[in-house]
């Protein structure tokens, strides 16, 4: 009986020592100035509700500082540009009779992630010649650069005979 009744009494003690959920700290976003304090205060658990889309972030949406680093944003070199480029060239080369050499003339940045390059085909047999040019364009996709034919114009030339 001593012992029941010891264990009512530690239940009894304990139920007023704990604090119940009306007087508990409920935090939420707008308790925080930025990011960076708000994610001081995410828990294992999330029990304040601070990580909405539950990526480990906490409120997102208020201003930095943050307490997460952003990787910088990848920008689309000219040589990466370049030499995704030749390839799309040499292979319109391959696949055109009339033409049997390419040069790359040049690129130009259009965006970040986004560069135009410039080729010339050329061609000739003994009784015409050929010239194509050709815009690849190169896209940072996943941070790699993506090539693509975008436009070619080609001319045949009939030169008189002499």
């Amino acid at each position: 009986m001593k012992v029941l009744f010891a264990a009512l009494l530690a239940m009894t003690a304990a139920a007023f020592l704990l604090p119940t959920s009306a007087a508990a700290t409920d935090y939420d976003c707008a308790d925080f100035a930025n990011q960076a304090e708000a994610q001081e205060y995410l828990l294992p658990g999330d029990p304040y509700r601070l990580d909405g889309d539950d990526d480990g972030i906490a409120c997102e949406d208020l201003p930095c500082p943050c307490s997460y680093e952003e990787p910088p944003p990848y920008r689309l070199t000219m040589a990466a540009a370049r030499q995704a480029a030749r390839p799309v060239a040499r292979d319109f080369a391959r696949r055109n009779p009339k033409v049997n050499s390419v040069s790359l003339s040049g690129c130009e940045r259009l965006g970040e992630r986004r560069i135009d390059c410039h080729a010339i085909a050329r061609g000739s047999t003994s009784t015409s010649k050929t010239t194509c040019r050709l815009r690849i364009a190169v896209r940072a996709v996943n941070q790699h650069p993506k090539a693509r034919l975008a436009a070619s114009s080609c001319q045949t030339r009939f030169p008189a005979a002499a």
